[in-house]
């Protein structure tokens, strides 16, 4: 390239330059005009109010003037029957005058202008803001839970309020502290909303309670502090028995897809059916295209959110979007009667629970449907199975099989191979037919149990097997409950389909 290129090129570049930082200020210029005049309207009609309200304070002073001076002239110049005759008018005026307001209305506010940190050619240069000293005794929180579920928060409304209770934004600082366990108070942060409200964030930490006092300008706002009862166990029962929207028919398991929402094999009403985890009805997705009704037992959801359901009744796995649309089917030649469903976060491999009378089994399978072998025989003893439930897989490729009528958990490593089993046989941890199972972060297992002539409940167990406690309560009514799912909250959520009850059970620890 020679000499002249290079120079032409510069030059080209360096006009880009300028031409950039022209535009960029031309937009800062013609911001700061917008600001200024915002401001110099804003204070003309101040002005213009302090204006009418000086003439209407003259006037005022005029009538009461008026009034003094007649009154007064006919006290030292008016005779007996001038008196009497203006005794009426007289009596009126002095009613008139004494409903006056004579006290000068004075805001206090400023217009003030807040910079933002940074101006960029997207931005602007800041805001103009007007500021009121505010009536401590008007100021209000709200928004305040009437109960907090343990791990989860909720924003606090603060509005600023002054002597009118007109809603304004003070001048004095707004600041929020929580209790610390050991009673100590720790400062959290405050949003400014800007418009007279302010923002808090709290979260139910504590066992118990969940204590926030707030202040402005270092005075308690009324009704501070603000304390929230904190609760666990069961927070939340979504759906009962019918085929609506929303509601189910023997509900089999649960599963929790990208979205962060529950998905429930329905399995009576032949569906699955997407909720919030507040219980708001989202999806349904049937399956129409098969010459049997679709039936799911179990569902899993893998790490691109595709659909895994092991459809009972056709005796295969179904594989389908978010959105319903069948992507494949698989299991058929194998397959006698299945159960669980577990997706190895290790290789993505699905393994499928199989049970039949003589035949008890995990398959596993590539997410393509290819067949690669299987584990377990009928029988009580270790690797062996008796109506083989739920399945889940640890990070580090450690299987957990809910071995139903045998009343345990079998564990074994990503060769198949038996390890150990564990279960409860009183007390509270007590493990009878054991049906769901999942596990947190590789260190803890849940277990759902019971049957019809068994109590049910809701068990956590280290994952070497040593007991935990019960998650559940007897007033909870748990009836058959089966899947369990949990979320990736701290703590996690519990949610299990609470089968015989037609409803998704949602605990706290």
């Amino acid at each position: 390239m020679a000499a002249s290129d290079l120079t032409e090129q510069c030059s080209r570049e360096e006009r880009k330059v300028r031409m950039k930082a022209e535009e960029i200020i031309k937009k800062i210029k013609r911001e700061e005009q917008r600001l200024i005049d915002e401001l110099k309207n804003n204070y003309k009609m101040k002005i213009k109010r302090a204006v009418a309200d000086i003439d209407e304070m003259e006037l005022k002073h005029s009538n009461i003037r008026s009034a003094g001076n007649y009154t007064e002239k006919l006290m030292h110049h008016g005779n007996a029957a001038q008196l009497l005759s203006t005794k009426g008018d007289v009596g009126t005026r002095i009613k008139q005058l004494i409903t006056i307001e004579t006290i000068a209305k004075v805001e206090h506010e400023d217009l003030i202008f807040k910079p933002h940190d940074e101006f960029s050619e997207y931005g602007t240069l800041g805001v103009l803001e007007s500021q009121y000293d505010i009536e401590i005794s008007k100021c209000t929180v709200e928004n305040i839970p009437k109960q907090l579920p343990k791990g989860d928060s909720s924003d606090l409304l603060i509005i600023t309020r002054d002597s009118t209770g007109k809603q304004v934004i003070p001048k004095q600082q707004v600041k929020a502290k929580v209790r610390k366990p050991d009673a100590s108070w720790e400062d959290i942060n405050v949003a400014d909303n800007r418009d007279g409200t302010h923002r808090v964030k709290v979260a139910g930490q504590l066992d118990g309670k969940c204590e926030v006092t707030m202040t402005i300008g270092d005075q308690p706002i009324p009704g501070c502090p603000v304390i929230i009862p904190v609760i666990k166990g069961l927070v939340k029962t979504i759906g009962s028995e019918e085929s609506a929207q929303g509601k189910y028919n023997n509900p089999w398991s649960v599963a929790i897809n990208k979205d962060r929402d529950i998905v429930t094999a329905d399995t009576g009403n032949n569906r699955l059916q997407i909720t919030t985890r507040e219980g708001i009805f989202k999806k349904i997705l049937k399956f129409i295209e098969f010459n049997k009704l679709f039936t799911p037992r179990d569902i899993a959801i893998s790490s691109n959110n595709t659909y895994y359901s092991s459809d009972y009744n056709i005796k295969q796995v179904v594989v389908s979007d978010e959105n319903g649309h069948v992507i494949r089917c698989f299991g058929q030649n194998e397959l006698k009667n299945p159960y669980g469903l577990g997706i190895s976060p290790v290789d993505g491999n699905v393994y499928v629970t199989d049970y039949m009378y003589g035949w008890n089994c995990v398959r596993i399978y590539t997410q393509h449907g290819i067949y690669l072998r299987s584990f377990g025989s009928e029988g009580k003893g270790q690797g062996q199975f008796n109506c083989p439930w739920g399945v889940v897989i640890s990070t580090t490729g450690m299987v957990f099989v809910a071995d139903h009528d045998n009343h345990r958990i079998q564990v074994f490593n990503a060769d198949d191979q038996y390890l150990y089993s564990f279960n409860c046989q009183s007390g509270d941890g007590k493990m009878r037919n054991p049906r769901g199972i999942a596990i947190e972060k590789d260190k803890y297992v849940y277990v759902s149990t019971g049957s019809h002539s068994d109590p049910s409940s809701l068990l956590k167990f280290e994952s070497s097997g040593k007991f935990v406690c019960r998650i559940d309560s007897d007033s909870d009514g748990l009836d058959c409950p089966t899947g369990i799912t949990l979320t990736d909250d701290v703590p996690c959520r519990v949610i299990v389909a609470d089968r015989d009850n037609h409803s998704i059970k949602v605990f706290v620890q």
